[in-house]
């Protein structure tokens, strides 16, 4: 029986147990809500984390871009090749034939082809000192005959005159010589003793010029490839004269002509005679900043013709300038373009040519 009374009592007291474990659980869960929360801590980037980072991308982009491009560079290797050859066959060659040195070497050789006496010992050295100079199978006294020579030539000065390519290697240089040329004349002279008549030979000198083309080859050296040519070139001359006023319209009034033209005379002044530092006040143009430096002096502005700019306040002006030589006091005239604009209630030149 006291078995069954412990056993009810303990059925009894179970809901209570239940009732004061679910109290508790609340208790905790508010408490668990009221705890204060702890922030989360952020993680340490040192100093420039951000740049080494934006670093390391660019740096892996720009390596996978060089990487494309090689790959498929190797992949078409023969558009790779047509631009190489392009590119070397658009770089000009050029012809050593043409060159100063074989300018030179034309005036050397016509030197030794332009010096010559009647005779044989003396033709005989004059071939010795051409054969250098002569390829192969060409005649060694460079075309002059031998039998029917009565002169004596020396060469006084040469001039180029013309270059013709003629090959890759080859070339025309047309020399203008200027030659003295003794002319054989017999002199007959009587001693006055024995009456007796003695004729001599004697040489009158006449200076002569010519066109002389020599064929110049280069082969690893430079060497005349064919017999010497003769030819003329018309000095005058065929180009025309530029018309540089053209277009430009006159500048109508007479007063802004007449305050440029009383400008011209200081200018010149100025440009003759002053340093870089003092001109730059009337001259502000970069690409001629110096005047005469006193190598010249000014005379005069022997006349001007005054065009209207592209604005109002510009001008071009062509001058015809007086010039002296500071020893000699030989004078000289030349033409001058001017590009004048008004700045600070003055007149500066911006540009200077000398035509």
């Amino acid at each position: 029986m006291a078995k069954s009374l412990a056993k009810r009592k303990a059925e009894a007291d179970a809901p209570r147990q239940e009732k004061v474990s679910a109290g508790e659980q609340s208790k905790r869960f508010f408490k668990v809500l009221q705890k204060p929360k702890v922030k989360e801590r952020k993680a340490y980037r040192p100093r420039g984390y951000r740049t080494r980072k934006f670093g390391t991308i660019v740096f892996w982009i720009m390596f996978s871009f060089v990487f494309l491009v090689f790959f498929f560079s190797m992949l078409n290797p023969s558009k790779q090749q047509e631009v190489s050859a392009e590119a070397v066959e658009q770089t000009p060659t050029l012809n050593p034939a043409t060159t100063t040195t074989a300018v030179q070497y034309a005036e050397n050789f016509a030197k030794e082809y332009f010096a010559w006496k009647p005779g044989s010992e003396a033709l005989a050295k004059r071939q010795k000192r051409l054969a250098p100079y002569l390829a192969e199978g060409i005649d060694p006294h460079a075309g002059l005959e031998p039998t029917s020579l009565k002169t004596t030539s020396v060469l006084l000065s040469s001039e180029i005159a013309n270059i013709e390519e003629k090959g890759d290697n080859k070339a025309y240089v047309t020399l203008k010589v200027y030659q003295k040329i003794g002319i054989p004349k017999e002199v007959v002279t009587t001693d006055e003793k024995t009456k007796k008549e003695t004729k001599t030979t004697k040489y009158e000198s006449k200076e002569v010029s010519k066109f002389f083309v020599v064929p110049v080859a280069y082969a690893q050296n430079y060497g005349i490839y064919d017999l010497p040519k003769y030819t003329y070139i018309n000095p005058q001359t065929t180009v025309v004269a530029t018309n540089q006023v053209a277009g430009l319209q006159d500048v109508a009034e007479s007063e802004v002509k007449q305050n440029i033209r009383n400008f011209l005379d200081t200018f010149f002044g100025s440009y003759a005679a002053d340093p870089a530092d003092k001109l730059a006040y009337l001259l502000e143009d970069e690409d001629h900043p110096s005047g005469l430096n006193k190598r010249m002096n000014f005379v005069n502005v022997k006349n001007s013709q005054v065009y209207q700019g592209e604005t109002m306040e510009t001008y071009i002006v062509f001058a015809t300038v007086v010039l002296e030589d500071p020893v000699s006091e030989d004078r000289f005239v030349t033409n001058y373009r001017l590009d004048i604009k008004q700045k600070d209630g003055r007149y500066v030149v911006s540009k200077i040519d000398q035509q």
